[in-house]
């Protein structure tokens, strides 16, 4: 048995090849004019084939050639191998193109709308077969994420990628003022601004303070965009948010634009640099290629407040 299987390793997939045409064509000659080559070049690999195992693989005659016992059984098996291998060629192209694995991929802001739900849908017609992994959260536990290697990529705020981490710039959008439909007008600061658990507190307040809401007026609430919205709805305050989350939410509220001088959320995509994933390069990829536009994936707003 020893020398058998190691015989088998020796073989180059050729001379395997070689010997299964001769078995599906009943015959040296008939094989070797598929192959291409001298009858007798093909004689001689299987018969060094043969010797190297100890055993003979084909019954020869004036007619042709015909497997034994052993040669059948060890030609099918040999014929099962090879399937696997070329299978397993075709799975390893597949996953170094990135067409398969797993992409676990990080967001801040709701991927239910907007360019990131644009992106998530590009991506997957594109690679069908790859497993895409969602994870929420503040943008410094995404960002601790993929330095430990635990996410691939992760969409945040411009602002927050470090420099150690490679970026790529994606869209912008502006932020709005939510309030609650039975007080559409209400001004910002008469009401306590709501922020998500995973909000950038201070960034959330300088946008209110910079616009005359009282300073003490922000509150966290350890709750998702979603919920905070549903506080807003009810009268417990007012919300900053981004416009994708505007478009994201079922909660009845007004939304309008920000008072005072415009101001927008810069989204990018962050990752490793030496963080060899395929999947990610290919998603790297269609993000380079993709234009993202947010006005075009994002309903404008009505006038009076709701979303059209």
């Amino acid at each position: 048995m020893r020398r058998g299987a190691e015989a088998l390793a020796a073989q180059d997939i050729a001379t395997l090849r070689s010997a299964l045409m001769v078995r599906e064509h009943l015959g040296f000659r008939r094989a070797s004019e598929v192959l291409g080559v001298n009858p007798s070049v093909l004689s001689r690999r299987v018969l060094a084939l043969e010797d190297a195992l100890g055993v003979s693989l084909f019954q020869r005659s004036s007619g042709g050639a015909r497997p034994t016992g052993a040669g059948e059984r060890f030609l099918s098996e040999v014929e099962r191998a090879l399937e696997l291998l070329a299978k397993a060629a075709v799975r390893a192209g597949a996953a170094g193109r990135g067409e398969v694995g797993r992409l676990r991929l990080g967001h801040v802001w709701p991927v239910t709308a907007g360019p990131a739900e644009a992106i998530l849908r590009a991506y997957r017609r594109s690679a069908r077969d790859v497993e895409l992994e969602l994870r929420g959260g503040s943008a410094a536990e995404l960002v601790a994420a993929v330095l430990d290697r635990e996410l691939d990529a992760i969409l945040i705020d411009a602002e927050d990628v470090p420099a150690g981490l490679d970026s790529l710039s994606l869209w912008s959008e502006p932020w709005l003022l939510a309030r609650s439909l039975e007080a559409p007008d209400e001004a910002l600061g008469e009401a306590p601004v709501l922020c998500a658990a995973g909000d950038d507190w201070g960034r959330i307040q300088r946008l209110v303070t910079d616009r005359g809401g009282a300073r003490a007026g922000v509150r966290v609430q350890m709750t998702s965009h979603d919920g905070v919205l549903s506080l807003v709805a009810a009268g417990v305050g007012h919300a900053v948010a981004p416009q994708s989350v505007a478009q994201a939410t079922r909660a009845g509220v007004a939304f309008s634009p920000l008072p005072g001088r415009p101001a927008t959320l810069q989204i990018a995509a962050a990752w490793r640099n030496d963080h060899d994933n395929p999947a990610l390069r290919r998603f790297i990829s269609l993000l380079r290629s993709t234009p993202l536009d947010a006005d075009s994936v994002v309903k404008p707003l009505r006038a009076a407040g709701g979303w059209g």
